[in-house]
C-alpha cells in the first residue's frame, strides 16, 4: 500500500497535500503535531510509509524538524523525506536556498520520481520553484543585485 505520513498543523495546506496525493493512489496518516507525527511513526515498521510531509516549524512543543532527527535516528530506508515551512527564517540560520510557501504540490515530488519507486530524501536544490534564494548580506551583493 501506497502511504504517506502527513504531518503539519495547517489545515489548508494539509487540505491541499492530501487531495494532490490521494488522488494518486496514496493513502495519508495525518498528524496534526510533530509529537502526534512521531507516535503515528513508532507505531509501524520503518518502512510503512512511503513518504512523510511534514511542516518543520510548527507551534507545537516538538517541531517538525525534531521530529525528523529523532525518526532519522530509528532510519527510514526507502522512504521519501519532504519538509516544508511557511516561515521566512532563512538569515536567521544561514539557510541558501528555501522552498517557500504558499506552493503548488506538483513541486513536491517529481511525478517520474514516484512512478520509478526512486525514494530518498530531496534537498531543497532540486526544487526549480518557487524557490526562494538568500544572499548572506546585502553587501555580498553585486550593486544590480542590491
Amino acid at each position: 500500500m501506497k502511504r504517506i505520513l502527513l504531518v503539519d498543523d495547517n489545515d489548508k495546506y494539509a487540505g491541499l497535500i492530501e487531495e494532490f496525493f490521494t488522488g494518486r493512489g496514496y493513502t495519508l496518516d495525518r498528524a496534526g503535531t510533530a509529537a502526534e507525527g512521531l507516535e503515528q511513526f513508532n507505531a509501524h515498521p520503518s518502512d510503512y510509509y512511503r513518504m512523510i510531509v511534514t511542516d518543520i516549524t510548527m507551534e507545537t512543543q516538538l517541531a517538525g524538524i525534531s521530529m525528523l532527527r529523532k525518526i532519522s535516528r530509528l532510519g527510514y530506508p526507502g522512504t521519501v523525506v519532504i519538509a516544508s515551512t511557511g516561515f521566512d527564517f532563512p538569515g536567521v540560520i544561514g539557510m541558501t536556498r528555501v522552498l517557500m510557501r504558499p506552493y503548488g504540490v506538483h513541486f513536491l515530488v517529481p511525478k517520474t520520481t514516484i512512478l520509478a519507486r526512486d525514494f530518498r530524501f530531496y534537498p531543497m536544490a532540486l526544487f526549480s520553484a518557487p524557490v526562494k534564494e538568500i544572499h548572506d548580506s546585502p553587501a555580498d551583493a553585486s550593486p544590480e543585485q542590491a
